[in-house]
């Protein structure tokens, strides 16, 4: 596929686009083959990005938009390339107060500020004559959007849309529609009713839904009577290959990522395994990388001399080179009813980066959550069902032959769904298809 066949794609999405950071992961690595020169972002964080697969970009401020409501004229929209010298971008200062804020507010999650920052956006401060000429100026082929669990979000791309007038996707990573993923707590139901009425305007208003793991598409597709392909993080299989390893003694686990929506509980399931098991002597060790602040009772739990270390967060780019160093690396999803059902249709982008490390995968969590189920779906990982099945699992792990073939059949799973050329075909070919569609339909 050449370069001067991709159709230029506005991409829209909240958080800033960077390539060493874990949270643009899946940006970076659906959009690294395509041309750079058509692309361009639109997002809502006061972050200059850092990538090397787009350089035209138009920031929206929220803190701009606070401003806004009492001194009008504020300017809430900056739009710049990369490649000039001169980035003109939010003050750096006020972005330096934003990001402060966000941290915060995502660390607590409060559902009021959640409804206060929707109120905050019904101003409409962010429809501003910078954004239409940002749009006016690329004047895109296609857009693409993230599916966002924030109404706001959703608003902004139904603005865009009716800006654009042309064809349109939206890649949904989460469940952003159905009441199973949200809490029992009614403030939180009705943000999810707030939310669903856009998200269904604006999946109705897409010419395709992309979609992140099959579970979501069997539900979605019945939801919205729509097709949706299912596509997830690649690699290039071609460079993948298999290699002999001698096990460490005692076994090395690691987990890296996050402890919240009650992952941690899950961990602790784990090290109470680990302390049975290694009563008569260490045969297996498990490593903890996150950058989760854990309480000092849950660390209590956690904690098992010898045998369960916490060790300090490394940036992305760090990851594969940390498994490269342990022998089974480890997938955690909650049991807990009030957690589990958040990541219900989700589908980690840990799975991909795990699938290609070349080591065996434990994967503790219920079947009924979406990367769970692939991976015993796909023979990809041992995996552990229940808190009963944890311990079991583990004495099979100890088997070092159990360990090699479960790596052997992680890279046949990465082979079979997550090769670049079959992604990049899935995925550009889509695009191109849409935009020679618009061009007949244009011309009769």
């Amino acid at each position: 596929m050449e370069m001067k066949e991709y159709p230029k794609l506005l991409i829209i999405s909240r958080g800033v686009w960077d390539d060493t950071k874990g949270t643009s992961s899946t940006l970076t690595n659906l959009f690294e083959d395509y041309d750079p020169e058509k692309l361009a972002h639109i997002y809502i964080e006061s972050i200059v990005p850092n990538t090397k697969c787009c350089h035209r970009f138009y920031q929206i401020s929220e803190f701009s938009l606070i401003h806004k409501l009492y001194k009008w004229n504020t300017r809430t929209g900056f739009a710049f390339d990369t490649e000039s010298k001169k980035i003109d971008a939010a003050d750096s200062k006020l972005a330096e107060n934003e990001v402060a804020t966000m941290d915060y507010v995502r660390g607590h999650r409060s559902i009021w500020f959640s409804f206060a920052r929707e109120i905050l956006w019904a101003f409409n401060g962010w429809k501003s004559k910078e954004l239409k000429q940002f749009i006016s100026d690329f004047d895109p082929d296609v857009v693409w959007m993230d599916g966002s669990p924030l109404p706001l979000m959703n608003k902004l791309y139904l603005y865009i849309l009716k800006v654009v007038k042309c064809p349109a996707v939206i890649f949904l990573q989460d469940d952003v529609y159905t009441y199973k993923s949200c809490r029992k707590q009614f403030g939180s139901r009705i943000y999810k009713y707030l939310l669903r009425r856009e998200v269904k305007k604006v999946v109705e208003k897409c010419n395709h839904v992309f979609v992140a793991s099959p579970k979501m598409k069997q539900e979605y597709d019945s939801l919205f009577d729509i097709n949706s392909s299912f596509i997830a993080k690649s690699v290039k299989v071609e460079n993948l290959r298999n290699s002999e390893y001698k096990l460490h003694n005692p076994l090395r686990m690691v987990y890296l990522g996050q402890v919240i929506y009650g992952r941690i509980y899950s961990l602790i399931d784990i090290a109470e395994s680990l302390k049975k098991i290694n009563a008569n002597g260490i045969k297996v060790q498990l490593f903890v990388y996150t950058n989760n602040n854990i309480s000092d009772d849950l660390k209590q739990r956690l904690l098992v001399k010898d045998s369960v270390f916490l060790m300090p967060s490394v940036p992305y780019y760090e990851v594969s080179k940390v498994m490269s160093q342990n022998d089974v690396v480890v997938f955690v999803e909650s049991f807990q009813p009030d957690h589990c059902n958040i990541a219900r249709l989700s589908f980690s982008t840990k799975i991909c980066d795990y699938l290609s490390s070349g080591k065996c995968i434990f994967a503790v969590g219920p079947h009924s959550i979406a990367p769970i189920e692939y991976l015993k779906d796909e023979d990809a990982a041992v995996v552990a069902n229940s808190k009963e099945d944890i311990e079991r699992q583990l004495y099979n792990i100890i088997n070092q032959r159990f360990v090699s073939e479960y790596a052997n059949r992680a890279f046949r799973c990465v082979r079979k769904n997550h090769d670049r050329n079959m992604m990049d075909t899935l995925v550009y070919g889509k695009l191109i298809e849409l935009n020679s569609e618009r061009h007949k339909n244009e011309k009769n």
